[in-house]
C-alpha cells in the first residue's frame, strides 16, 4: 500500500467517525466507539514495516495484536441491523432512506475494516516471517496469518460475550486475566472456530484476488 493510499484510508476513517459523531441516533452510538477501535490496528499496521527497529517493531506488533480483534468484531455488529425493522407488513423490504442510511453506517465500516484489516494481518505476517528468518519455511506467512486470525477470533468472543474491550487491559488487567481463565467451554471454542473459519475464508479470497491481480 502506497503512502497516498494510506492517507486516503486515514481520511476516510476520520471523516466517517466525524460524520457519525454528529448524525448517528442513540440506537447506533456504539458505532462511534467500535469504528474508532477498529481503526487503531489499521493505523498501527501502517507503521509495522521493515524500517522500524526491532524493539519498536515488536512493541507496536504487540499493541496491534491486542487491538486487531476490534476489526473483525465489527462483523458481529451486523446483528444490529434488526433494529432497523427492515421488513414492512407485506413482508418486503421497506424503502426508507433513513433506514438505508443506517444500513450504510453499519455495513460500510465493517466491509472496509475487514478488507484493510486482512491486508494488515498479511503485512504483519510477512514482516514477522522476515524478522524471524522463516523465509525458507513453506507457507510461513500463511501459517502466521492463521494464528493471528485465531487470536482475533478469541478476542471477538471476549469483546462480544464478556463485554471486555482492549483498553481494559490497561485499566484492570487482573480482572481481565480472571475472566479469560474462566471463559473456556465447548460453545466458546465452537464460536471461535466459526469466526476463525470466516476470517480465513476472507483471507483466502483476498490472497487469491491479490495473486490474480499481480499475475
Amino acid at each position: 500500500m502506497t503512502g497516498k493510499q494510506r492517507w486516503t484510508v486515514r481520511l476516510a476513517y476520520w471523516l466517517f467517525i466525524g460524520l457519525i459523531a454528529f448524525t448517528i441516533h442513540d440506537s447506533f452510538h456504539f458505532l462511534l466507539l467500535n469504528t474508532t477501535l477498529a481503526y487503531i490496528p489499521i493505523e498501527l499496521s501502517f507503521w509495522l514495516t521493515r524500517r522500524r527497529s526491532a524493539p519498536l517493531f515488536w512493541l507496536l506488533a504487540l499493541i496491534w495484536l491486542l487491538f486487531y480483534p476490534n476489526a473483525p468484531y465489527l462483523m458481529t455488529d451486523l446483528f444490529h441491523l434488526s433494529l432497523l425493522h427492515p421488513y414492512g407488513v407485506n413482508g418486503l423490504l421497506r424503502f426508507n432512506l433513513t433506514m438505508w442510511r443506517d444500513f450504510t453506517y453499519l455495513a460500510g465500516p465493517t466491509i472496509v475494516s475487514i478488507i484493510i484489516g486482512t491486508w494488515g494481518v498479511d503485512q504483519v505476517a510477512l514482516e514477522c516471517q522476515r524478522r524471524l528468518h522463516l523465509d525458507r519455511l513453506p507457507g510461513a506467512r500463511t501459517l502466521i496469518s492463521l494464528v493471528l486470525f485465531l487470536f482475533a477470533s478469541i478476542g471477538v468472543y471476549v469483546g462480544r460475550f464478556l463485554r471486555l474491550h482492549s483498553i481494559y487491559l490497561l485499566i484492570t488487567p487482573q480482572y481481565i486475566i480472571e475472566q479469560l481463565l474462566n471463559m473456556w467451554s465447548i460453545k466458546m471454542l465452537a464460536f471461535v472456530g466459526l469466526m476463525w473459519g470466516l476470517q480465513t475464508l476472507i483471507y483466502a479470497a483476498w490472497r487469491f484476488t491479490n495473486t490474480t491481480t499481480t499475475n
